[in-house]
């Protein structure tokens, strides 16, 4: 049996792709940078006053709340969930979502979960602009953590 080598992310240490003045991503992994299949961990950040579009998908979708303010909300189908900071919700297929910051004055973080890194659109869009589905800030970033522990 092959023995993979473990693997240390920080999101500080992963650039963000700006999607739009609105939303930037972080791929904080995915198969391509575990070097096997992985759950795919997406770190979102949403500015204050403003919603993302929305879609809905194939497979079940998990949202993790980091950070969230008084006014930001998920939206699921027709029902607004009013978040704040260690829900998680779980969206099934085919249920259209998307998230609402318009009354926070605050960027909204939350972590989105898929089983496959494909699921996220945002994936293809990185491999296009970039070449691949991550960029990290600083290639010796575990090693001069763990040396400095």
């Amino acid at each position: 049996m092959n023995k993979l080598p473990w693997k240390l992310v920080n999101a500080e240490n992963v650039e963000a792709f700006v999607c739009d003045k609105t939303y930037s991503s972080k791929m904080l992994t995915g198969d391509e940078m575990a070097g096997q299949q992985v759950i795919n961990i997406n770190e979102g950040t949403l500015q204050p006053y403003c919603r993302t579009e929305g879609g809905e998908h194939d497979e079940t979708e998990l949202y993790y709340i980091v950070s969230a303010k008084a006014g930001t909300f998920v939206w699921l189908d027709n029902d607004c969930v009013p978040v704040k900071n260690g829900d998680i919700i779980v969206i099934p297929p085919h249920v259209f979502h998307w998230i609402d910051n318009t009354k926070s004055d605050e960027p909204f973080v939350l972590f989105t979960l898929w089983p496959k890194q494909e699921q996220n659109g945002v994936f293809f869009a990185r491999q296009k602009a970039w070449g691949t589905s991550v960029r990290v800030k600083n290639e010796q970033y575990t090693q001069t953590r763990l040396q400095n522990k």
